[in-house]
């Protein structure tokens, strides 16, 4: 009896052991779901997935800035141009516009002349300004070579036939006209140049001189710097007095100002070294010849063309 006593308690102590370990024993340590890579995130409320909220990167784009407006800086072209010629080369400041007026025809005509499409030319294009199979007056050529030759009024009466009456006055003044010797000759851009009278030099180029202020005698002789037509010879322009524009090509030209004589014609063709005028003060406080050397009409440094 004893002994079944002893083994009920004993049963009785190993169940009370059994229920104590399970009251105490520590609970297992939480685990927390996501990636196992070291730095991530913990979890939040609202963002179960492991990883903090995407915040996208601030603008950093600079603001637009529209182009500024280079139209102010635009200079139109309108240098005197041959109006006998057939062709046109495009230069800087053209349009379908100057270049139609200055050649004396319609905008319409340019177009289709040369299939232009909403106005659109370039630089160095070559347009033509009359319709096909234009050929040029005889005498604009002829004009030239009267020049050069010994007074011939025969050669003269038939090479000026075809043009207007002043024409024959021209050519006696070219015929009747002395070259003059003012230095050296020196060729710049395919032209050969010379001074345009033998005076000192006054004022030079630069700053409000957009020429050369050559000083001498009045009815001293001032001459064609180099071969051209002229374009211009009158008194019009304030500042200039008496006022002579050679046209050298479709680059170049010169102008002589101050004059106290006018020795030629517009439209006359004259040679380096022609006398053109004599020197004097009209527009100007002392004798002097004003002289301007434009390349695409814009004044030049006439030093870096002229023998000095």
């Amino acid at each position: 009896m004893l002994k079944k006593n002893v083994i009920r308690s004993g049963w009785c102590l190993l169940g009370l052991a059994l229920s104590a370990c399970t009251l105490f024993k520590q609970p297992a340590a939480p685990t927390e779901t996501g990636s196992s890579e070291a730095g991530t995130a913990t979890t939040s409320a609202d963002n179960p997935y492991g990883s903090a909220p995407y915040t996208p990167p601030a603008n950093t784009a600079p603001a637009y800035t529209p182009n500024a407006d280079t139209s102010a800086g635009y200079v139109g072209n309108y240098s005197p141009v041959d109006i006998n010629a057939a062709t046109h080369t495009v230069q800087r400041g053209d349009t379908v516009f100057n270049i139609s007026k200055r050649y004396q025809i319609t905008q319409d005509n340019l177009r289709s002349w040369n299939n232009i499409i909403d106005n659109n030319i370039k630089l160095g294009q070559v347009l033509r300004v009359k319709p096909a199979g234009y050929v040029a007056p005889a005498g604009s050529k002829n004009t030239t070579t009267t020049v050069t030759t010994p007074v011939n009024t025969s050669s003269v009466t038939t090479t000026t036939s075809t043009t207007t009456t002043t024409t024959p006055s021209s050519s006696t003044t070219v015929s009747t006209s002395k070259t003059v010797s003012t230095g050296g000759v020196r060729s710049v851009s395919g032209i050969e140049w010379q001074r345009p009278t033998a005076g000192s030099i006054l004022q030079s180029y630069g700053g409000s001189s957009k020429g050369i202020d050559y000083g001498g005698s009045a009815g001293q002789s001032v001459v064609a710097a180099a071969s051209g037509k002229v374009v211009y010879a009158g008194n019009g322009l304030r500042g200039y007095g008496n006022l002579i524009i050679v046209q050298h090509n479709q680059t170049y030209l010169t102008a002589y100002g101050n004059n106290q004589s006018i020795l030629v014609k517009e439209g006359q063709q004259v040679k380096r070294g022609q006398q053109i005028a004599t020197m004097g003060n009209t527009d100007a406080k002392r004798t002097q010849l004003h002289f301007e050397l434009r390349e695409n009409g814009q004044p030049q440094d006439p030093s870096r063309f002229l023998p000095m």
